[in-house]
Order: structure tokens, then sequence, then C-alpha cells
């Protein structure tokens, strides 16, 4: 789907009548993109009214429909907390309306270097960044949730994965062109862990900022295969997952039995390294 911060009421009306399409089709599980009731990297139409609490408005709206099609609902928006900061926050709905808890997007997108993106993208400007990977426990077993940037951090799905998350969602609104960048990742958190990946992009040309996404929705599985994708338009992708498949994946392969710990020390340490000079 493709958000428009100038009629956030009309994009929540569009998402709720795919949440519809998808519950008719029978969907357990419906992700839906980053930031999905806008964008807000417009001075016109800045995070800060594009925001609410959490529960609030539109996950009320969510939460209704999650009872309606006994389905789950993930997917990201701009949350007020009442402390007053802002973050990039995905609820998880269960098939009773509840939230179960949130993640707040850790990693949040700070690009200032990109030409393409005059003056450059620093969502921490914007937002706060999330402290905590929860993984949330439902009747389809443990579900890790992040949330776009956060996909190029191995170490947020490879925690969840060690919490015991069988699905890893991923609620994105990747920038285009980098579709190769996007395919690459979701197969590599999925193979790796050897769990399913349900990944959700925003499509096309946001209308006000002209920010463009790769789009391409995807669900992949333990081997790193892509199952479903969506083709580049607006439509709601549907496909069915056999969890079963996890365990003979570990089976075959006990990569997470196979660990040393005791080497990944510098992963977890605080050093950070200079960036690289232009053309270095």
């Amino acid at each position: 789907m493709t958000t428009d911060d100038r009629d956030k009421a009309r994009v929540v009306d569009r998402v709720l009548r795919m949440i519809d399409e998808a519950g008719a089709q029978g969907a357990d599980l419906m992700v839906l993109p980053e930031v999905w009731t806008g964008l807000g990297y417009s001075d016109d139409h800045p995070v800060q009214d594009l925001a609410e609490p959490v529960p609030g408005p539109t996950t009320d709206r969510l939460a209704e429909r999650a009872r309606r099609h006994r389905a789950m609902i993930v997917g990201s928006l701009y949350e007020r907390a009442p402390d007053g900061r802002f973050f990039n926050t995905a609820p998880f709905i269960d098939r009773d309306g509840r939230i179960l808890g949130r993640y707040r997007k850790t990693h949040l997108f700070d690009a200032p270097n990109r030409p393409d993106i005059p003056p450059g993208m620093m969502e921490s400007k914007k937002v706060a960044a999330g402290d905590d990977l929860p993984v949330f426990d439902t009747d389809a077993g443990k579900i890790g949730v992040f949330v776009c940037s956060d996909l190029r951090f191995p170490e947020i799905a490879r925690v969840e994965a060690l919490k015991g998350a069988r699905i890893l969602v991923c609620c994105s609104a990747f920038l285009s062109p980098r579709l190769d960048h996007w395919e690459f990742f979701l197969r590599a958190r999925a193979c790796e862990n050897q769990v399913f990946v349900v990944a959700s992009g925003q499509y096309a040309h946001e209308p006000v900022s002209g920010i463009a996404f790769v789009g391409r929705s995807a669900v992949v599985d333990p081997w790193g295969v892509v199952i479903a994708t969506a083709p580049d338009r607006e439509c709601v992708t549907v496909t069915t997952i056999d969890l079963d498949q996890i365990e003979e994946v570990a089976y075959r392969y006990p990569l997470m039995h196979q660990r040393r710990p005791a080497l990944y020390g510098p992963v977890a340490s605080e050093g950070a390294l200079a960036p690289a000079a232009p053309g270095g």
C-alpha cells in the first residue's frame, strides 16, 4: 500500500477494507507496513500531527477488525507516549482485539548523506528509539517483530529467535531503489534463524514527500525461499505456511545448537567504527 499524509482518515479506511479482504480469505496473521497511517516527512504534515496514543483511535479500529476476523494484526504507526515522546511503534493485536504489547523501532533510519533524499533523512530527529525486543506468545507460537531499518541489524532477528520466535514480522517502508537489499535481508534473516519471515512494505511514491518505496511484501520460509511476494501494485497477498517446516530445517541443520557465544563478545560491545570516506 501507499500512505498519504494529507488524508490519514481515508488511508485508515482503505486499510480496513484491505483487512476485510484478507479476512475473507481466512488470513490468520495480517501484517501492515511501517507508519502506514502517514509518513510524517513533510513540514505540512509532521509526525506530531499523525501520532496518537496506543491504545488509541486507530488501534481501537484494528482491534475491532481482529475480533471480527479472528486474526492477529501487526503494523507500525506513530505513537504519542504519555511522556510526550514519539515512537515508531508496532502494536501487536491478538484475535480477541487485545494489544499483547508493542514493539518500538530500535534502529532509526538516519541517512544524512543520501543524495536522492535532500537534505538526507534523519528519523532520530522525529522519534525516539525503542529499547526492548519483545516476543509475543500467540496460539501460533511466539512471534517477533521489527521495523524497516532494523532489518539491517541481524542481531535483532537473532535475539528474537533465541527468545523462541517461530515467525518474524517486518513492517517496512523500505526505500527505493534498494529492492536488492530488501530481498536479500529478508531471505538472510529467515535462513540464518531458521524461521518464517512475514514482511509488509509500502509501495510507490508517497504523494506529499515524493519518497519512493520498493514494495514487494513477501513471505520467506526457514530455508530462505520466498514463498509469496506481492506484485508491483497495491494489493493483499495471502499465503499458507507450515510451521512444522521449522523443525524439519532445524533437524537437518541444528545451527542454533552449534553456536559459540563466547566468541561473539564484540557484537555486543559499544565500540563504533569510523565512517568510511566517500569512495573509500
